[in-house]
């Protein structure tokens, strides 16, 4: 029941504009002006979750929008589902390159091609909504509002 209600929430429309790259040098760790920084720092956790599994579950968990945690969380929840598939092949990523493919006002879409720690390709999308800080509801905050499961392709990041 929980997959289909974290399921659903998954929005996916495509239409593709501005390519982005990344690297772990540009990662920004404070005032997250753009939903482009808020992806970089969340990716970052997910690339080095063995690292520090705790703090990139904090990470990735703070930066989830409320309606988001109400479907996968409370916390211990969606650590768990991380750990499992299909999930978990985003921990430990290799690379990855992430293209802007849609932007509103309130909303950010981005595919992200990821190279999994296996060596597969896959891509997710990842949706943002600006939104109430849920630790400073005066200000707005870019968060993740859905990310689809992975899917697998031959090559390429």
């Amino acid at each position: 029941m929980l997959v289909k209600k974290y399921l659903l929430l998954f929005i996916i429309l495509s239409c593709c504009t501005n390519p982005l790259s990344t690297s772990d040098s540009d990662i920004p760790k404070t005032n997250f002006v753009n939903s482009e920084d808020v992806l970089a720092e969340i990716l970052h956790s997910y690339k080095n979750y063995s690292k520090n599994p705790e703090k990139s579950i904090d990470v990735i968990w703070n930066f989830a929008h409320p309606s988001n945690k109400e479907v996968t969380g409370p916390k211990d929840n969606f650590e768990r589902m991380l750990l499992l598939d299909p999930y978990s092949s985003i921990l430990d990523l290799k690379e990855y390159s992430i293209t802007k493919t849609i932007e509103t006002e309130n909303n950010d879409h981005y595919k992200i091609k990821i190279l999994a720690k296996n060596n597969s390709y896959f891509e997710v999308t990842w949706v943002f909504q600006l939104d109430e800080c849920p630790e400073n509801p005066a200000k707005n905050c870019w968060l993740t509002i859905a990310v689809t499961a992975p899917s697998y392709y031959e090559s390429g990041v």
